[in-house]
C-alpha cells in the first residue's frame, strides 16, 4: 500500500483539511498510518513560514515530504515566478526539526538557455547537495505542454536536455546518490529508491491506484479513468457528482491486453526499466512472450539490458539518449501504427537506426527505409494542434506574464468599467489649498511573506524593486521628507512592491524617524497583516493600517493569496481598540474572479469584526491598465455618496465602501522607490524607467533601463511529467 498527497501544493491546506483526508482515508479503507510510507509536497516559502504545518504533518504519521525548489539559478528562478533563495535554508532548518528524514527535493532542467549565457544547471545541483542535503533527489524535465511556454518547446533541443540529465546524474553519482538509467530519482540511502511507497509500487509493480481529485488518474490492469477537471480546473462539477454518488470520471477507458501490457512498460519506464516477474505476474505470460522482436532489438543493439540476475530489463546508457524510441517499442501496435502515420520528426529517422543500429527497426525491409526516407513529408516545425480547443471563459488569467524574451506577441481587446464615475470637479481632491500630493509612499522590495496572484511589484522593472528590507537608512530618504516638508504633504504610507513593510528590520526606527522629520506626520502602513499581532508594539505606531484581505473564506483566501494562514481581524481590531490605542483599521479588497461574488458578505464580515471602512479595488496590470472590469451586483443597486479621487464610495451596513479604478483616479502622490528613485507619478507604472513622465531623480546619478522583467504563476512549474 502506498499513499501520496500530491497537487498541485497540498501545504497550501490548512493543518485540519490535510488531517481529515488522513482521517477519511483511514476509515474507509484497509489502511494503517503507522504501516506505510504517506508522502506530501510543500515549497520553500510555505516550509520556511509555516513550521507548525510541517510539524503536524510528522505528527499525523506523515513520513516523506518532498519540496519543489526546481532550480537554485535565481535569475531563472524569477524569470518562472518562482523567488525562494531566502526561504530554502529555513525551510530546510524546519523540515528537519519536524523530524523528516526522508526528505526529497525537486529539481528540472530543458530551460530556454540565452545566447551566449552559461548553463548554470550543474550548479543547480551541486548547491543543492551541498547546501539542502536531502536524502533524495528528482530531476523533471520540463513539459511545455498545455502551459504559457509552449511555444518555447522548440527553442530546447534533446540535445540540450541529454546533455543536462548526463551532467546531473554524474554529480549525484560523485556525491553518492545512486539510481537507475533512466530514472529520475536518485537516492543516497542505503536500499531506498527515492521514491514514495505509492510510486515504488505503482511503477515496479504495476499495483492498481486510485486518484482522488480534479483530473486524478486511476488504472488497474483493464481499466484507465482520468477525473473530472483535468481540462477546466473547476471544482464544483466534481463535487456536484459525488454528491449525486457518481464516480467523478471524465474518461473512462476499456484496455485490450496489448494496451495493458503497454500502460505497464510506459508507467514501469519512470524507473528505466521492467520488472520482469511483475510483468508475468500480472499478465500470466513473460515480457519476451509479449514483446519478442521487441526485446531481442533492445538487447541486440545495447538498448536495454537484464540485470538483477535476470529479473529486470534496464535502459543502457545509449538506450537513455533514444528514450522515447526505445519507450515506443512496447506501445500498443495500433499506438505504434498512429504515430508512425503522424507528419512529423526527423525524415531520416528510419535511415538512422538502420545505419548506426544493426538490423535496423524490427520488421522494417530495406524497401520500407528508402520509402520512408523518400517521404516529401517534412518534418513537422511547430506545437501539435491541441487535442480539445478550450472554451474561451470570461476570466482572467491568473498566471502573470512571460519575460519579454520569452513571449508570445498578442493584441489584447480592451473592455471598460460601466460603473457611474465623478466628473473631476466633484472631486474634493482637486479643491484649491490642498498640498502638493494626497500622500507619500516608502516602498519596500524583498522577498514576501504570501504569494498573490496579482501582486504590483512583479509587474515592474526589478531595478525598481531591490532588496531593502535591512537597509538603514533608506536610499533617498532625506529627499524624500525635504518634498514632503516643501510640499506641506503630511500622509505617509510604507507600503511595499514586492513585500510586506512589516518584514522591515527597522521599521518602528523608520516611523519615529518620520515623526521627527515630518513635523504633523500622519503615518500609515498597507500590509497583508500577517505580523500586525506579532510586532503589536510597532504596529501601535501607526495612525492608520490598511490590511490587504482578499475574502474571508479560507478557500478563497487561500487560492488568491498564495498560503493558507488568515490574519485574525477581529483580534488586530480588538487590540487596537480600532483607533483608540493603535491605528484604525482598514480593509483592502483586489476583486478576482475568485472573489467578485463574495463582496457583499465580505463587507458585513468586516462590518461585524468592527471595521468601519473598506477600499474595493480593480486589479491592475501595468502593461494593460484598461482591462475587463469586474462589478460587483452590490456596487450596482447603490448610489455612491460621495467620491473620492474620482472613486465613488458607498455606505453598506455602516461601513464606508470605496469603489477604486487606478486608471480612472485623479491623486498625486510622491513615490519613494526601494532603490531610492523618487516619482511624483500616482501610478507606480508610470515611475521613471517604466514609462517616460516627470520625474525627480535620486541624488546619485543612474541609468535606469526599463525592461519589464516579467515571471510565470506557480502552476507553470506543476506540469513535471
Amino acid at each position: 500500500v502506498g499513499f501520496d498527497i500530491g497537487g498541485g501544493t497540498p501545504s497550501m491546506a490548512s493543518i485540519d483539511n490535510i488531517n481529515r483526508v488522513l482521517q477519511k482515508v483511514e476509515e474507509r479503507f484497509d489502511f494503517d498510518p503507522s504501516q506505510t510510507n504517506i508522502s506530501i509536497e510543500t515549497t520553500p516559502r510555505i516550509a520556511a513560514a509555516e513550521p507548525e504545518k510541517i510539524k503536524a504533518y510528522f505528527d499525523m504519521g506523515i513520513r516523506r515530504i518532498s519540496m519543489g525548489v526546481q532550480t537554485t539559478d535565481f535569475a531563472l528562478a524569477k524569470r518562472l515566478g518562482r523567488d525562494d533563495g531566502d526561504y530554502l535554508s529555513g525551510a530546510v532548518e524546519n523540515i528537519r526539526a519536524a523530524g523528516f528524514e526522508s526528505f526529497n527535493v525537486d529539481l528540472m532542467y530543458g530551460f530556454p538557455l540565452r545566447d551566449g549565457s552559461e548553463d548554470k544547471w550543474g550548479q543547480t545541483i551541486a548547491s543543492t547537495i551541498e547546501l539542502l542535503s536531502p536524502e533524495h533527489i528528482t530531476l523533471y524535465r520540463m513539459r511545455y505542454k498545455g502551459t504559457k511556454m509552449a511555444h518555447l518547446q522548440e527553442r530546447v533541443g534533446l540535445q540540450q536536455v541529454n546533455r543536462q540529465a548526463e551532467e546531473a546524474a554524474r554529480i549525484l553519482k560523485e556525491a553518492g546518490y545512486k539510481g537507475w538509467v533512466g530514472k529520475n530519482t536518485f537516492s543516497r540511502t542505503p536500499g531506498n529508491s527515492g521514491c514514495s511507497d505509492y510510486l515504488e509500487k505503482r511503477v515496479v509493480e504495476g499495483v492498481p491506484y486510485l486518484g482522488l481529485g480534479l483530473g486524478a488518474q486511476s488504472f488497474s490492469q483493464s481499466t484507465l479513468a482520468y477525473n473530472l477537471g483535468g481540462v477546466t480546473k473547476r471544482m464544483h462539477q466534481y463535487l456536484k457528482s459525488v454528491e449525486l454518488e457518481r464516480l467523478p470520471i471524465q474518461d473512462l477507458y476499456h484496455l485490450s491486453a496489448s494496451g495493458a501490457w503497454a500502460k505497464f512498460c510506459s508507467v514501469s519506464f519512470y524507473f528505466g526499466g521492467i520488472d520482469l516477474p511483475s510483468f508475468e505476474k500480472n499478465f500470466g505470460l513473460s515480457l519476451d512472450t509479449a514483446f519478442p522482436d521487441k526485446v531481442e532489438f533492445a538487447v541486440k543493439n545495447g538498448l536495454m539490458e537484464f540485470q538483477k540476475e535476470g529479473q529486470r530489463l534496464q535502459l543502457t546508457p545509449k538506450g537513455k539518449s533514444h528514450y522515447g524510441g526505445v519507450l515506443a517499442l512496447f506501445y500498443a501496435p495500433h499506438v505504434q501504427k498512429h504515430l508512425m502515420d503522424l507528419p512529423g520528426g526527423e525524415a531520416d529517422a528510419t535511415m538512422y537506426m538502420a545505419g548506426s543500429i544493426g538490423g535496423g527497426i524490427p520488421g522494417a525491409t530495406d524497401d520500407a527505409v528508402a520509402a520512408k526516407a523518400a517521404d516529401p513529408r517534412r518534418p513537422y516545425v511547430g506545437n501539435p494542434a491541441p487535442r480539445y480547443e478550450r472554451r474561451r471563459m470570461k476570466r482572467s488569467d491568473p498566471r502573470v506574464a512571460l519575460p519579454a524574451d520569452w513571449a508570445e506577441t498578442k493584441t489584447v481587446g480592451r473592455q471598460f468599467s460601466t460603473l457611474r464615475r465623478a466628473p473631476p470637479q466633484q472631486d474634493e481632491q482637486d479643491k484649491p489649498g490642498k498640498p502638493g500630493f494626497e500622500f507619500g509612499n516608502i516602498l519596500f522590495g524583498g522577498p514576501c511573506n504570501q504569494r498573490c496572484v496579482f501582486c504590483i511589484g512583479q509587474q515592474l522593472p526589478s531595478h525598481l524593486s531591490p532588496r531593502n528590507l535591512r537597509d538603514w537608512p533608506l536610499k533617498n530618504i532625506d529627499a524624500f521628507v525635504d518634498r514632503m516638508n516643501s510640499s506641506g504633504t503630511k500622509r505617509i504610507i510604507l507600503t511595499g512592491t514586492t513585500t510586506d513593510p512589516q518584514l522591515y528590520k527597522h521599521e518602528g526606527r523608520l516611523v519615529d524617524y518620520l515623526r521627527e522629520n515630518v513635523p504633523g506626520a500622519h503615518i500609515s502602513v498597507h500590509t497583508n497583516g500577517a505580523l500586525a499581532l506579532r510586532k503589536l508594539e510597532t504596529f501601535r505606531k501607526y495612525d492608520t493600517a490598511t490590511i490587504s484581505l482578499n475574502s474571508f473564506v479560507p478557500e478563497t483566501f487561500s487560492r488568491i493569496h498564495g498560503v493558507s494562514t488568515m490574519p485574525d481581524v477581529a483580534s488586530i481590531v480588538s487590540a487596537t481598540a480600532n483607533g483608540s490605542e493603535g491605528p484604525a483599521i482598514k480593509l483592502s479588497c483586489v476583486l478576482t474572479e475568485d472573489n467578485v461574488d463574495e463582496i457583499e458578505s465580505y463587507v458585513q464580515t468586516a462590518a461585524e469584526t468592527g471595521v468601519k471602512r473598506v477600499a474595493v479595488r480593480q486589479v491592475f496590470d501595468a502593461r494593460s491598465p484598461r482591462q475587463e472590469a469586474l462589478s460587483p451586483e452590490l456596487f450596482e443597486r447603490l448610489e455612491p455618496v460621495r467620491y473620492h479621487s474620482n472613486n465613488p464610495v458607498y455606505e453598506v451596513d455602516g461601513v464606508e465602501v470605496t469603489y477604486w479604478t487606478f486608471d480612472e483616479t485623479t491623486g498625486k502622490s510622491l513615490n519613494l522607490f526601494a532603490n531610492g528613485l523618487l516619482s511624483d507619478e500616482y501610478l507606480l507604472s508610470k515611475a521613471p524607467g517604466v514609462a517616460d513622465t516627470n520625474a525627480c531623480q535620486p541624488h546619485s546619478s543612474r541609468t535606469e533601463e526599463a525592461r519589464f522583467d516579467k515571471v510565470m504563476g506557480e502552476s507553470l512549474l506543476r506540469t513535471q511529467g
